[in-house]
């Protein structure tokens, strides 16, 4: 219990008192051990209550002219404006509280969904909710969130009535975030969020994963009609909690088919997602319509990184686990070793990533967890580039700061720089 006098002198500022909450200590509801894949039973039992719950309906969107789904940033385009991206963090553990904190403060924060285990009330509000110990790292302009097929376990009630009307843009231009998915925006760049977890579940009881889900109809008419992909030159960056293809497990195509079907060929886009629980790199893949797509998994935010192998040997044959790097131009996948539980199942690390927007760069730098100490380690930096009169990405350019002697092994990597090359 706090001590009144812990009280007297606190701001008045509601930002102020968010993130005076995030930085007190509140144990943890979960552990990494209940969250590997090995431990089935503590997911069947926390999914029993849940089994054959139907998806929430009406399905929530932007219905009022004044709110579209588009969010300003509130900067000036010429100057930097910080977004922190988490994926897959919201599981109440040392390790997600640990990278909540390690965040930092950043104007804008995003989560691309997952919450642990079924998304239900009690579970958003242990990780979202400041006053009842949730940690997550509140913008201090605004923070979004996404939905994954976790929150669909619970039907997606609680994303859409608890969740999403703390989501948003504060201070001068208060907008909540009505929907699953929004785009946040400047004279540069667009950051688009996608709802691929609605239809993520199919089967009787809702628990086989849709490998054919796609966006709906309500993202279909306002990615056309609203956001106007085809009719613009800015950046694109896009998030997504599903993956849509990969060197590791199953894809899910379709929201890409989608996404080019607006584009024109040669309109190249960044693709940040998560779901999978690892940290990873793709060069160039080809969307239907021929343009570039550079893909990153960044779901290793909360849960368990279980590695491929005992982590001792980070650089992997070709033929090993983690597949062929050839598939889907795999160039990166951190394979680095942090601990073991119950000295069998080898753990990675945890990490987010931070963009800087800063007129036509972006520079996006991915950090780990840093071994669980205080401070923050980046491992990875790239720079980005648009021309915004003719809708030209271009990479400048990739570092892996493993190579330097603090770390004890490096990322898997061959060519670094396909990840920002079209091939």
């Amino acid at each position: 219990m706090r001590d009144t006098k812990e009280l007297v002198s606190t701001s008045r500022s509601s930002t102020a008192n968010q993130f005076s909450s995030i930085a007190e200590s509140f144990k943890p509801l979960y552990n990494m051990d209940g969250l590997t894949e090995e431990n089935k039973w503590s997911w069947f039992f926390k999914n029993l209550a849940n089994l054959g719950n139907s998806r929430y309906k009406p399905y929530p969107t932007y219905s009022d002219p004044a709110n579209n789904g588009i969010f300003k940033i509130q900067n000036d385009p010429e100057a930097l404006t910080t977004v922190a991206v988490l994926s897959d963090w919201a599981s109440d553990t040392t390790e997600s509280r640990h990278v909540a904190a390690q965040t930092g403060t950043n104007d804008y924060t995003i989560h691309l969904g997952d919450t642990y285990y079924v998304g239900n009330e009690k579970e958003i509000m242990a990780n979202f909710y400041p006053e009842n110990g949730g940690s997550w790292p509140y913008g201090t302009k605004g923070s979004f969130a996404m939905m994954g097929n976790h929150e669909m376990y619970s039907s997606g009630e609680a994303f859409f009535k608890k969740l999403l009307p703390k989501m948003g843009s504060y201070g001068d231009q208060p907008q909540v975030q009505q929907g699953a998915f929004f785009c946040l925006e400047n004279d540069f760049w667009r950051i688009v969020g996608l709802d691929t977890g609605y239809q993520s579940l199919r089967g009787f009881l809702g628990l086989t994963p849709n490998e054919n889900l796609d966006l709906t109809d309500e993202q279909k008419a306002w990615l056309t009609d609203i956001v106007k992909l085809n009719a613009d030159n800015r950046g694109i960056i896009i998030l997504s909690h599903h993956q849509c293809f990969s060197a590791f497990e199953k894809e899910f195509p379709n929201p890409a088919k989608f996404i080019a079907s607006l584009l024109p060929a040669g309109r190249d886009v960044i693709w940040l997602w998560g779901h999978e629980h690892w940290f990873s790199v793709y060069g160039a893949n080809k969307l239907d319509n021929g343009a570039n797509v550079f893909g990153r998994c960044i779901g290793n935010s909360g849960m368990p990184v279980e590695l491929k192998d005992s982590g001792e040997n980070p650089k992997l044959p070709k033929s090993e686990a983690i597949g062929d790097p050839a598939n889907r131009n795999l160039v990166l996948y951190d394979n680095r070793l942090r601990e073991y539980i119950d000295a069998t199942i080898p753990l990675g690390h945890n990490g987010y990533n931070i963009l800087n927007l800063q007129g036509p760069k972006v520079t996006i730098s991915y950090y780990d967890d840093n071994d669980m100490q205080p401070q923050s380690r980046k491992v990875l930096e790239e720079v980005w580039s648009i021309d915004t009169t003719t809708g030209k990405l271009t990479g400048e350019s990739i570092t892996d700061f493993t190579l330097a002697s603090n770390f004890p092994f490096n990322l898997f990597s061959d060519d670094l720089s396909l990840a920002i090359k079209a091939v």
